[in-house]
């Protein structure tokens, strides 16, 4: 090789390795580029899933002064999904969400509702129903709703189980009269046992002590919390009678009935019969079977309606051992 020659390579090695470093840099470059709309999606995807979270306590907690502003004192407020409702008892507490609307018996007794929705849900209870006014904050949707179809509620069986009702266990050869009691001692089954015996109640003297008449609260077969009176029959042919006297009537008795889904999930308990008799005659009753759960029942009130009368339920379950829970109003 010419010493020309190996001049002109010499130039060439030494071009190529200034390129070399160059065409890296650009190389790195174009894969930083690459990079943006990398950047771009995991920030649409951090977005989605921050705006998509459940609220937590700080959130309820600021959006409780404007359910206060909206809500009206009876109404419920009803949690979308209901998952969520724990957190909104929580932060709104009793004022806003006490336990008569909590544990309601379903939302057909209310001309209006107040709806907390998050994550974009709607609450099924209150399907068909229409949407008056609607508010937004944070990740929060309330919805003052207006029921279709309201009812005039005469008179809440369930809020009346006090000192002016009658109590009474009927059975052969004699009946014995209840003790209306607003002290008694405050029990509870424990998991999977009976509900809470509440302090105010009817005990019935000769009988154990779970034959009584007192308000408390079941769960339904969706984990419902449902305010109810207590009516448990001491079995045969006896039967548990709560009289409540003058009642203002409306044309049909509206109610439910049922035993606490846990209690009754594997149907193995004996079927229970409530009678509605109005003025000492009987318009109608009810028959729950094992597996009917909270079960809806109406009665038709015929010459009685729009009067003002005694009303009493007469529960009896052949069987025995069979818990018995009802709520009902006069509409």
């Amino acid at each position: 090789m010419t010493e020309a020659s190996a001049l002109t390579q010499e130039r060439e090695t030494s071009e190529l390795a200034r390129e070399r470093p160059v065409a890296r840099i650009a190389a790195k470059a174009r894969y930083l580029a690459l990079l943006v709309p990398v950047f771009g999606l995991v920030e649409l995807a951090l977005h989605f899933y921050f705006a998509r979270r459940a609220p937590n306590a700080d959130e309820w907690a600021a959006v409780r002064p404007l359910v206060a502003s909206l809500h009206k004192s009876g109404e419920p407020v009803v949690v979308a999904p209901y998952w969520a409702e724990p957190m909104a008892r929580l932060a709104f507490g009793d004022p806003l969400m006490p336990i008569r609307e909590v544990a309601r018996p379903d939302v057909s007794r209310y001309n209006e509702a107040l709806e907390v929705s998050i994550l974009g849900r709607r609450a099924p209870e209150l399907d068909g129903w229409k949407v008056a006014r609607e508010e937004r904050q944070g990740k929060f949707t309330l919805r003052a709703m207006q029921n279709p179809s309201p009812v005039n509620v005469t008179f809440d069986f369930t809020d009346h189980i006090d000192a002016s009702a009658a109590v009474r266990v009927e059975k052969k050869p004699a009946p014995v009269d209840c003790i209306f009691n607003p002290n008694a001692t405050v029990e509870s089954g424990g998991l999977g046992g009976s509900p809470t015996y509440p302090a105010v109640r009817f005990g019935c003297p000769g009988e154990p002590g779970h034959v009584f008449v007192g308000v408390t609260i079941i769960d339904d077969e969706k984990a419902h919390p449902r305010r109810c009176i207590w009516s448990h029959p001491p079995g045969g042919e006896s039967e548990l009678v709560t009289r409540f006297r003058d009642v203002p009537l409306g044309t049909k008795v509206h109610g439910h009935a049922g035993l606490g889904w846990l209690i009754e999930r594997d149907k193995v308990v004996p079927p229970f019969t409530i009678k509605v008799v109005v003025a000492g005659q009987e318009v109608g009753r009810v028959v729950h079977e094992p597996g009917d759960f909270w079960k809806t029942f109406e009665v038709p009130l015929g010459d009685f309606a729009r009067k003002t009368a005694d009303v009493e339920f007469r529960v009896s379950a052949p069987g025995g051992g069979t818990h018995v829970c009802f709520e009902a109003d006069s509409r």
